[in-house]
């Protein structure tokens, strides 16, 4: 009995120690469970899931055997119980010849990868750049092709480059406008080429009227309405107008050739006519005043007096007495100009005797008059210009002088027309 007593124990023992075990075995499976994590990786268009223990992030790109590129970016998202999303944002190095070499991060799109560089790219560029997003892996790199050329753009360069393309694309590129005016030396549809000169000129054509005077030609014409010596205009010359129109081109703003494409007369001028006279002219017909009313003009000097024919270098009532015949208009009109107007020294009955208005007429016996004074020349020290003085042929009047005067002032030389 106690033998079997002693059986029974051991294997209790034994049972509990294998229930006890158990356990222990059970429990720590489910602590297992509870600390295990479902990671998920992604990393372009690849995902990987994977469960683990150890939630350190690079053991777990060590487990999917994912690196990452010195300029990659990382993102990792816990939820807060069991589950890590980690996705892997790879970086690329794009290079064009005109800029520093950019890092652009492969994000969910080419417009995104490019705002998180702060790059513009031709829609050419673009589509390469899209390529390589698809296909980076870490530290991939990117060179764009892209070509210097020149623009000359109506007459200011510049030197750029830009991205392959067609020179329309390389244009917009630049943001340079062809205007309606505007003239490019290549096709805007061929390709762009290193070192390529693009020219664009703004041609401005203008037409320019200037008008010139064109000068009358004078004839004459002989008449016979005239007489000879005598002219007229029949017709007044008007100067015509010539109109020529120049093709003036301007290059860039500046004046590069001019061609006149008309020339014609706008206005035909009006030649000027002359007439000359050719008939003859009558024979002067000169009329002397008679006055024959007047008495005892020699206002009682005995006779003789001094005549055409007798009495030269008489002894008249004043002295010496000659006389001498010229025209005396221009003395005339020199006493006029001192003051002296016949009408102040002449009888009225004589007034309608005197044709020349001026005062001057010769009486009947040929004495030339100033009003009812004989015109005489003196000595004008002894007797100033406008004295009167006494002659044998009436009462002269001082208008004149000579030398005789020098050797006697007081001779008297009296006008006449003898």
């Amino acid at each position: 009995m106690e033998s079997q007593k002693k059986t029974l124990s051991a294997g209790v023992k034994k049972a509990v120690a294998i229930a006890l075990m158990g356990a222990v075995c059970l429990t720590a499976a489910v602590s297992v469970g509870s600390l295990s994590k479902k990671v998920t990786v992604t990393d372009g268009n690849e995902t990987v899931t994977i469960d683990t223990i150890n939630p350190d992030t690079e053991a777990i790109l060590s487990k999917t055997g994912k690196e990452l590129g010195e300029n990659d970016k990382l993102v990792r998202t816990d939820d807060g119980k069991n589950g890590v999303d980690i996705s892997i944002i790879r970086a690329i190095d794009v290079d064009t010849p005109d800029t520093d070499k950019k890092t652009v991060f492969n994000e969910t799109s080419v417009a995104d990868s490019l705002l998180s560089a702060g790059m513009t790219l031709s829609n050419n560029e673009s589509r390469s750049l899209a390529a390589a997003l698809e296909t980076s892996g870490p530290e991939a790199e990117v060179k764009l092709a892209r070509y210097e050329i020149t623009a000359d753009v109506r007459g200011e360069k510049i030197t750029k480059y830009v991205p392959a393309g067609t020179v329309k694309n390389a244009l917009d590129y630049l943001e340079i406008i062809i205007g309606e005016n505007d003239q490019i030396n290549v096709d805007i549809n061929k390709n762009v080429q290193e070192g390529m000169l693009i020219e664009i000129k703004h041609i401005e054509v203008k037409e320019v009227k200037a008008v010139s005077s064109i000068d009358y030609q004078t004839t004459y014409q002989n008449s016979d309405s005239l007489y000879e010596g005598e002219t007229t205009v029949a017709v007044s010359g008007i100067e015509g107008e010539r109109t020529i129109t120049t093709k003036e081109t301007y290059v860039n703003g500046v004046l590069e050739s001019k061609e006149v494409v008309k020339n014609e007369v706008t206005k035909e001028p009006v030649n000027e006519i002359i007439l000359n006279g050719t008939k003859e002219k009558p024979a002067p017909v000169v009329e002397t005043p008679v006055y024959q009313n007047y008495t005892n003009y020699t206002d009682g000097y005995i006779y003789p007096y001094l005549t055409p024919t007798m009495g030269r270098n008489l002894n008249g009532p004043s002295g010496q007495e000659t006389y001498y015949n010229m025209d005396m208009s221009g003395i005339v009109s020199s006493l006029q100009r001192g003051g002296w107007m016949y009408n102040q020294c002449v009888n009225q009955d004589l007034i309608d005797h005197i044709l020349d208005t001026s005062g001057y007429w010769i009486r009947e016996d040929g004495c030339k008059m100033f009003g009812d004074y004989i015109m005489v020349a003196a000595g004008l020290d002894v007797r100033p210009r406008g004295s009167l003085v006494q002659t044998s042929l009436g009462m002269g009047i001082v208008v004149d002088t000579g030398g005789f005067a020098y050797n006697d002032p007081w001779q008297l030389d009296i006008a006449t027309a003898w």
